[in-house]
């Protein structure tokens, strides 16, 4: 098991920015990170302990070097040994840029013979690609329709004083 000061020694080797936080604990801070977070490792602590993020890996990926991703999607890298910590960083580092390695999925439609998983994704509609569309189009409507109706709502009392019936 590397101590505290060689795995920060292999974090800092990579070009990642420290960030203390509580309790002698630290992050790595990746910011060139193309998802939605930039901490690429967290709670790293002197006992050892810490994590670095698997949850953006490719499932060959974490298969490949049979990663331990927890349900948070956290790879604990308390007994890694050097090359693995290294090789678990760049990984990381890979899926945080939106590398990932090409796959062998297949999709499969009824009567249609199987197809690469990019050119189903080029043949689908946005709404079979992103499950949360519908609830954005009801919010989108709903919040157009308040706002007409604020519209509507001002013209009318400028036009028929209703500032006058406010007072």
């Amino acid at each position: 098991m590397l101590s505290f000061e060689e795995k920060k020694t292999i974090f800092h080797s990579f070009n990642l920015k420290e960030k203390k936080i509580s309790n002698g604990r630290v992050n790595f801070i990746y910011p060139e990170s193309k998802q939605k977070g930039q901490v690429l490792a967290t709670q790293l602590h002197p006992s050892g302990n810490g994590y670095v993020i698997g949850k953006y890996m490719s499932k060959d990926t974490i298969m490949k070097h049979r990663y331990k991703v927890d349900p948070r999607g956290w790879i604990s890298i308390r007994d890694f040994s050097k090359d693995e910590l290294m090789s678990v960083i760049s990984d990381a580092m890979k899926s945080m840029n939106g590398i990932q390695e090409v796959t062998e999925m297949v999709v499969e439609k009824k009567d249609n013979p199987p197809i690469a998983a990019n050119q189903a994704l080029q043949n689908s509609s946005a709404l079979e690609v992103y499950p949360g569309s519908c609830l954005f189009a009801w919010l989108g409507l709903t919040l157009s329709s308040m706002e007409f109706g604020y519209l509507v709502w001002k013209k009318a009392l400028r036009k028929y004083g209703g500032i006058s019936l406010l007072k």
